[in-house]
């Protein structure tokens, strides 16, 4: 088995032309979250990142947000106890 991670994943929406540049912009802010689509060529991505970074993601996606408004936070899809394995 690979190594498990604790993780919160929170899920966005965004047209699937800007998803490139949100990876983009997630990996030049410190890469304080993966960056992962959730079927390919939809418009739902999730942003997967450890729990002392996350309130860094929710900051970096509303500024973001700003300039991408089409940039959607859906939901948590938990709460940061759930462990993925990789």
């Amino acid at each position: 088995m690979g190594k498990a991670i604790r993780a919160k994943v929170l899920l966005v929406r965004i047209p699937p032309e800007f998803i490139g540049l949100l990876t983009s912009l997630i990996d030049g802010s410190g890469r304080k979250a993966i960056v992962r689509t959730k079927e390919s060529k939809k418009d739902e991505v999730y942003l997967i990142a450890t729990p002392d970074t996350y309130q860094d993601i929710l900051s970096t996606v509303s500024y973001i947000k700003r300039h991408i408004p089409q940039l959607e936070i859906i939901e948590t899809l938990n709460d940061g106890s759930e462990t993925l394995d990789f």
